[in-house]
């Protein structure tokens, strides 16, 4: 495979230089190069040069300063390669947003910024974008989250117990919670570091230090020290309530004023330096609550994608028509063995907790309809709405909450470990070019 992408990369080459010799007049060429390799795909300067001029306009359109050429360069490149693995991830699993789940979710992404999808695409061609490149920026940028979101899910464990804690705590707290506005600088050390690996991460954050206390700006410092896939945000984390921060900076911020930078502190990556920029009174937000019931079904090389489809419009057709009953076909179907034994019942949920498309298919139902089936990353759904409300001041509705806020934060700290286990299990090669 590896010399594949060589031999296709040389061929490119020779087509450009070609080209060069071949036009009396013409004075400069270009030859294309391969700059690295992220598992089976060689990643071209071209397409570097593409998504640095990408991640540009974006900075220049939203008012922000630009980080100097070395920065972006570097950084550009570490989320491609994590980008280019993902994706081959997600083709091997047959992961795909079609054109009309992609409609979807560009009005979805613009009506949550108050705009119509031809405003927000207007935007998005103001940075030198076409449809075409927004699109398809906007397709891979749901298929990653996808991908992400289905591993990560796995890894993570949030009791009953914990959620009936922290929902008392939030419920007691509520007129008096804080956010805190964070970003974060990690210096990574391998699994298993050695002494040099140890002695290197902690020169490297004195030095980092040094840098803040000589009047560095941190988001300055995080493009350019921190090893987080955020690097090139600045670090930046967004407004965090207390009990979304990882366990081993929650104290430590506690305690803060705003603009304190906390650390060095030692987690289970590295090492890690905090910026508190600010903190604020949280204002409580009434919670949307769905009690819904669905079918699962996945796919196989046997059962595939048109089998399941067709299966699923059957039974909807049969629970539609009377013949059968939602919740005996469920026991009977469906592979979600969590909520199968109970007829497909999940119970009042913040629709934020669901996969992107299950969501989606919520949105515009009504207590008693039935959605189309549909394919989300776990396999194909159909899914009956029972019932809606909004809550803000039941205990049930600080215990939604609660588990959202805890599976938040062991999101956030799984998935940096995650794509961090993902770039080691790869094969990844930079070229000093």
């Amino acid at each position: 495979m590896l010399s594949n992408i060589f031999r296709k990369t040389a061929a490119v080459s020779a087509i450009f230089l070609l080209i060069g010799m071949n036009t009396a007049y013409a004075k400069d060429y270009l030859v294309d190069r391969t700059i690295a390799i992220a598992g089976d795909e060689a990643i071209l300067f071209s397409d570097l040069n593409s998504e640095i001029i990408k991640y540009k306009n974006l900075v220049k359109a939203s008012n922000k300063e630009l980080p100097s050429d070395e920065v972006i360069r570097k950084n550009v490149l570490e989320r491609l390669i994590t980008k280019r693995l993902i994706l081959q991830m997600a083709a091997k699993n047959n992961i795909v947003i079609s054109d009309t789940d992609l409609d979807r979710a560009i009005k979805q992404i613009a009506d949550n910024n108050g705009m119509t999808p031809e405003q927000m695409m207007s935007k998005y061609r103001s940075t030198g974008l076409s449809d075409l490149a927004i699109r398809n920026t906007i397709r891979d940028d749901i298929i990653i989250d996808e991908v992400k979101r289905s591993q990560v899910r796995s890894r993570i464990h949030v009791s009953d117990q914990e959620v009936a804690h922290l929902a008392q705590v939030l419920k007691k707290q509520s007129a008096h919670m804080l956010t805190y506005h964070l970003a974060v600088i990690n210096i990574l050390v391998p699994v298993t570091p050695s002494p040099a690996a140890t002695d290197a991460a902690n020169r490297k954050i004195n030095m980092v230090l040094k840098e803040l206390k000589a009047g560095m700006p941190f988001a300055k410092a995080a493009q350019k020290y921190s090893e987080s896939s955020n690097a090139i945000d600045g670090g930046d984390l967004g407004k965090l309530t207390i009990n979304e921060i990882p366990e081993y900076a929650a104290q430590a911020v506690s305690r803060a004023q705003a603009g304190d930078v906390i650390g060095p502190m030692k987690t289970e990556r590295g090492l890690s330096l905090i910026k508190v920029y600010e903190i604020a009174k949280m204002t409580p937000q009434p919670l949307e609550q769905v009690k819904v019931r669905h079918i699962l079904l996945t796919t196989n090389i046997i059962f595939d994608d048109e089998a399941a489809e067709k299966r699923l419009k059957n039974i909807r057709n049969g629970i539609i028509n009377g013949d059968y009953k939602f919740e005996d076909e469920a026991r009977k179907y469906s592979e979600d063995f969590g909520s199968a034994y109970n007829g497909g019942l999940i119970d009042w949920s913040n629709p934020d907790i669901f996969d992107p498309r299950f969501r989606e298919a919520l949105k515009n139902l009504e207590p008693g309809e039935i959605s189309e089936p549909f394919k989300s990353s776990f396999g194909w759904h159909i899914v009956e709405v029972i019932d809606r409300k909004v809550d803000k001041d039941s205990i049930e509705a600080y215990k939604i909450k609660a588990r959202e806020i805890l599976s938040n934060r062991s999101i956030m700290e799984e998935s940096e470990k995650w794509e961090r286990e993902l770039r080691d299990s790869s094969y990844i090669k930079i070229f000093d070019n």
